[in-house]
């Protein structure tokens, strides 16, 4: 009886872990990085940040690499202000983000607590017409939006979606 409960308990943890979105990856581009010392300044920025595994910006590509840590509570916003915070500025974004997927007012959505991702129209039809509520890993594009103007909910061109059981 004892073991059952045990097992019934891990497994009501495992699914309630799945149900909040959460980002996995992120490929920021980053404008107005024009020599090393600004480069290396973001990279520590960023790195002091809760959440994050690895860390790697480079200067010849523009772009700041961030593996997020497997618990963790950051937000595309987040990242894109401690950007900001660097002096440069946060572009479009690639991201993973696992979550549930699902449908509000005719708009799909994987939602957390602390943000939205909007599924954009923009996401191919063959990704569109298979779509379902239930637990999903995505990865694709997050629109630029304006640096004094973060949102809390970000358009997102899907260009791989997983189900996750």
């Amino acid at each position: 009886m004892m073991k059952n409960s045990v097992l019934v308990i891990i497994m009501v943890l495992l699914v309630v872990d799945t149900l909040s979105a959460q980002i996995t990856y992120v490929d920021q581009e980053v404008y107005g990085m024009d020599c090393a010392p600004c480069a290396y300044g973001l990279e520590r920025g960023l790195k002091k940040m809760d959440g994050l595994q690895k860390v790697r910006v480079s200067l010849n590509d523009g772009r700041a690499y961030l593996d997020l840590a497997a618990e963790n509570e950051l937000t595309l916003g987040a990242i894109q202000e401690e950007v900001k915070k660097n002096g440069v500025s946060a572009k479009k974004a690639a991201v993973t983000v696992s979550g549930k997927l699902s449908k509000e007012n005719g708009q799909w959505l994987v939602a957390s607590p602390r943000e939205q991702f909007l599924v954009s129209q923009a996401t191919s039809t063959e990704y569109l017409e298979k779509m379902t509520e239930g637990n999903v890993t995505v990865s694709g594009t997050v629109d630029d939006v304006e640096d004094d103007n973060l949102p809390g909910q970000w358009i997102l061109t899907i260009s791989k979606m997983e189900r996750i059981q």
